[in-house]
């Protein structure tokens, strides 16, 4: 028979093979694509939930709320250290280096053009407002569990995500006048 330490260890297991690859993706928007980075962070992340497993309620919200929760503080906590690292599109470009784009695209090629546009938009606009795009649109929350996550009203979550797309849509099409928009 299993001990509650255990079935403690089975419980956050099968949770960590249900979430690792979410706030991996998670992680890996909020660094840039640093794929490194990004996996030092998953495995930090993945610690302190296990840490602080005993914490973890579920009649107070779900398993998600929690660990993106955990991801989102770590990665403040982390973000002053790393943002001197981190290497954005924008600031390549500025410096004249732009990624090498083949003639002969297949779809998805197409679609990888496309996503780099939307994060090219996104680093223009302020840290709250990509944040709330891709916690909405890139990693599926629902407006409930953003403001579980972030800590504010759903009526201030729904203000700021229409804000935050109306923006979003103004820039795109500054910056890519002839594309289709998304």
């Amino acid at each position: 028979m299993k001990d509650s330490k255990d079935e403690k260890h089975d419980r956050f297991v099968e949770h960590y093979h249900n979430y690792k690859d979410k706030i991996f993706n998670y992680l890996m928007y909020r660094v840039q694509f640093d794929r490194e980075l990004a996996e030092d962070l998953l495995m930090d992340v993945f610690m302190k939930g296990y840490e602080n497993f005993d914490k973890f309620d579920p009649e107070k919200g779900k398993f998600k709320s929690w660990i993106f929760t955990i991801a989102h503080n770590h990665l403040v906590d982390c973000w002053r250290k790393l943002s001197k690292q981190i290497v954005s599109t924008e600031a390549l470009a500025e410096k004249g280096i732009e990624p090498a784009v083949d003639s002969d695209l297949d779809k998805k090629a197409d679609q990888e053009i496309e996503k780099q546009k939307v994060q090219k938009v996104l680093l223009l606009m302020s840290e709250q407002e990509s944040e709330l795009i891709a916690l909405k649109f890139i990693h599926d929350f629902s407006n409930e569990e953003i403001v579980h996550l972030l800590g504010r009203r759903e009526g201030a979550i729904r203000t700021a995500l229409h804000r935050s797309l109306n923006h979003f849509r103004s820039l795109y099409q500054k910056l890519y006048p002839s594309s289709n928009l998304i």
